[in-house]
């Protein structure tokens, strides 16, 4: 018993110990982050504030610890009670990584977060949803009760919301400072003509032959994005198209030879996320997968996803094409545990981001309410849920659902994990 006493004692000092060197890397990040203006002032002030709390418990902590290994015999030291919050048992869902500051910097982080904020945390939604406004194009005071009443973990934008480079910046470095926890940003800019947020035209991605190109191409938009707060970008198109393919891709793939297009997408990934904007690619497996067999996908689309996830991309789109060939079934793939966890997670190997496409769509919505589109979505293994319908909906029915035991708040977690892995690492950049 007293060796058992000892051991939890000594393991309980090392988390106090990680943890206190976890807040000390939050302090490093946050002053990279004003020195990057990724919050704005008011976010870093709202930020700080947020941690200064949780820093002093564990210093106190770390000190009762100390004074009562002073005190008395080691071997009679009684067992000290944790603080009383809900405890996620986490193996399995976080790497064996755990002398990794920034690894205990999200445990701790996601372990004193409320499962309403954890669930939120999930969604990205666009402004108009949360405001109720017809077309948002500022932050006030009506973002900011959205916000703090709806702590989602992102919002897409589109052009309907710039006006210009000042109104738009203003609008990101507000929106950011209203949240509580860091906020993906994210708009829809692809190569091409018409870029839209006031990025002036480069040439097409069917028009780019060579990665160098490519690269330079969505560096620049990265750039102005960055330079505006945004630090995720749902872009560049991972698919492939022939001449007589699907007219909606015609211009914006990399062409109709995947092997020719790996490169150029990868290429692509990496100036955006050297600029700190997230890359997601669109969309996974392909509008061409239907009824084409796991060998042949591996010999074709699959082919741009396996370099770009070796490559490190951040994030991945799934859409609700329907992967007959591969599932058997006429679930849509952003809803299949067969496509996002068999195929995508362990046959590509990849563990960065899941996000739908957008639940808002007609392919789901025909089909699926919006608590029922969520929950499978997160059962098949999907971290973001994009644009349901009815946001407010879907998110009280995964409550339910974590509520009644259909979804684990392990898996909440799961997923909680890898969005603020991408979160924080676009903050150190």
């Amino acid at each position: 018993m007293k060796d058992e006493k000892r051991s939890r004692e000594k393991r309980r000092r090392r988390r106090v110990r990680n943890q206190i060197c976890a807040y000390l890397i939050l302090i490093v990040i946050v002053v990279l982050i004003l020195s990057a203006g990724y919050f704005g002032v008011r976010g870093i002030i709202r930020y700080v504030k947020n941690y200064n709390d949780k820093v002093n418990r564990v210093i106190e902590e770390a000190e009762s610890s100390a004074a009562a290994e002073l005190e008395g015999d080691a071997d009679d030291m009684p067992i000290i009670q944790e603080e009383s919050r809900p405890v996620v048992d986490t193996e399995g869902y976080l790497p064996d990584t755990v002398d990794d500051p920034l690894d205990e910097l999200i445990e701790s982080l996601l372990n004193d977060m409320s499962t309403e904020e954890m669930v939120a945390g999930m969604f990205m939604v666009t402004p108009e949803s949360i405001t109720g406004v017809g077309t948002v194009v500022k932050a006030g005071d009506g973002t900011k009760t959205a916000i703090t009443e709806n702590p989602v973990g992102g919002i897409v934008y589109s052009a309907k919301n710039f006006q210009s480079a000042d109104q738009f910046t203003e609008m990101m470095t507000n929106t950011k400072g209203f949240s509580q926890y860091p906020i993906f940003t994210a708009v829809k800019a692809e190569c091409g003509d018409s870029p839209g947020f006031g990025i002036g035209a480069t040439a097409k991605a069917s028009e780019l032959s060579d990665a160098d190109s490519a690269r330079q191409a969505y560096g620049e938009i990265a750039s102005k994005l960055a330079a505006y707060g945004i630090n995720m970008n749902l872009a560049p198109v991972s698919e492939t198209v022939s001449e007589d393919g699907d007219a909606s891709l015609q211009g914006r793939t990399f062409g109709s030879d995947a092997a020719v297009a790996a490169p150029l997408v990868n290429a692509a990934v990496q100036s955006m996320q050297e600029a700190g904007v997230s890359a997601v690619l669109q969309k996974f497996p392909g509008t061409a997968a239907g009824a084409k067999s796991m060998e042949e996908l591996k010999n074709s689309e699959f082919v741009i996803y396996d370099m770009a996830i070796k490559g490190g991309v951040d994030c991945i789109m799934v859409s609700h094409t329907k992967a007959t060939g591969v599932t058997g079934d006429d679930v849509p793939s952003s809803l299949s545990a067969v496509m996002i966890q068999d195929v995508l997670r362990n046959t590509l190997g990849f563990s960065g981001v899941v996000i739908t496409d957008y639940l808002s769509d007609s392919a789901v919505t025909g089909s699926y309410s919006p608590t029922e589109a969520a929950v499978a979505a997160i059962q098949a293994g999907a971290d973001i849920l994009l644009d349901p319908v009815d946001y407010r909906e879907a998110y009280e029915g995964v409550l339910q659902a974590v509520a009644d035991g259909t979804i684990t708040r392990e898996r909440i977690y799961e997923s909680l994990y890898r969005i603020y892995r991408v979160k924080y690492k676009n903050a150190l950049q």
